[in-house]
């Protein structure tokens, strides 16, 4: 590992970021804009400080497209730049009294001082799989608006007022049927960027091979393990998804049951729901282990969730192999 002389935490925020360097001489704490121009100051700033590729480490929460133009200046300059999960480093300063940009951004550059053997460098995503994602998102906007206006029918409907539900529909047909025409144009644009890359074109091949995996889960696990070159292990991308089981005991007196921790991948983790259920009903061998598990007692979620791992035991292995998955 690189040894690390400089130390920068980052409190990322929509129109700032708030900068604390520290060394082992001086702690200097700074603020710039969230634009191109902020990140031009930002350059100067770091030559005064004599900031270099060789020891210099920018450690910043997790704030997804607001650390967009400060990960990719700091990646165009070769400086290390280490994005974590902001739990990881709220557990780690628990204890800490009182709050504002310029304190967090100290808090986060002392994490990264003393955590150094959790460290994992951001790494840019591609161009394609950056469109991807934004596309995926959009996707879900529109999904979730199909929904919102969606609900209100389907309540007057449950309680019986049809004439009330059928008002509702006509008022919002049109919309429905337009926002269904964009989620269509979405997935075929999505689709097309994908074939475009033979790369990718391959991967989504041999993820949608495994029996239950379709274009969303498919997509979405493209996007978090940017192709499977972040993570390429199963066992810990179970865990990124929530769907890992874990033993809680201690001792002769505590044995809690075996279960999931709710820090996770909320996404991939509902993705992977819908995919065990598919999976049950189109593949002969997990319906049967599913009914066997049932048959024994055994609680159907958590048969569900070891369908879960099956599944990405399966999509992992294929990937690793360069195969697609035999049926």
């Amino acid at each position: 590992m690189k040894e690390y002389n400089k130390f920068f935490g980052v409190d990322v925020s929509k129109g700032t970021v708030d900068i604390v360097f520290t060394d082992k001489q001086s702690t200097i704490h700074e603020r710039f804009l969230n634009n191109a121009s902020g990140m031009d100051k930002l350059k100067d700033w770091l030559v005064l400080n004599k900031a270099s590729p060789d020891d210099s480490l920018f450690c910043m929460e997790a704030t997804g497209l607001y650390c967009f133009t400060l990960t990719h200046f700091l990646c165009s300059k070769n400086i290390d730049v280490w994005v974590e999960h902001s739990a990881a480093i709220k557990k780690a300063t628990v204890m800490t009294r009182g709050k504002n940009d310029k304190l967090d951004a100290q808090r986060i550059a002392l994490y990264a001082t003393k955590n150094l053997d959790r460290l994992r460098l951001w790494r840019p995503m591609s161009n394609t799989l950056e469109k991807i994602k934004h596309l995926a998102t959009l996707r879900e906007r529109l999904v979730d608006a199909v929904k919102r206006l969606k609900v209100p029918i389907q309540e007057f409907e449950q309680v019986g007022n049809l004439p009330m539900a059928k008002l509702i529909y006509k008022s919002v047909k049109k919309t429905l049927s337009a926002l269904d025409k964009d989620i269509t144009s979405v997935e075929s644009q999505i689709i097309q960027i994908v074939n475009e890359d033979e790369n990718l074109k391959r991967l989504y091949r041999i993820i949608t091979s495994v029996v239950g995996i379709g274009f969303v889960t498919a997509i979405n696990l493209m996007i978090h393990t940017q192709g499977f070159t972040i993570m390429n292990d199963s066992r810990k991308l179970a865990c990124y998804c929530g769907i890992a089981p874990f033993e809680y005991s201690s001792g002769t007196s505590i044995r809690g049951r075996t279960k999931v921790h709710h820090m996770a991948n909320k996404k991939l983790k509902c993705n992977l729901h819908m995919a065990s259920l598919s999976a049950v009903r189109l593949d002969p061998g997990l319906k049967i282990y599913y009914e066997r598990k049932v048959a024994e007692g055994k609680n159907k979620l958590s048969v569900l969730n070891a369908v879960k791992n099956k599944l990405l035991a399966r999509v992992v292995s294929c990937v690793n192999n360069e195969r697609t998955y035999l049926r």
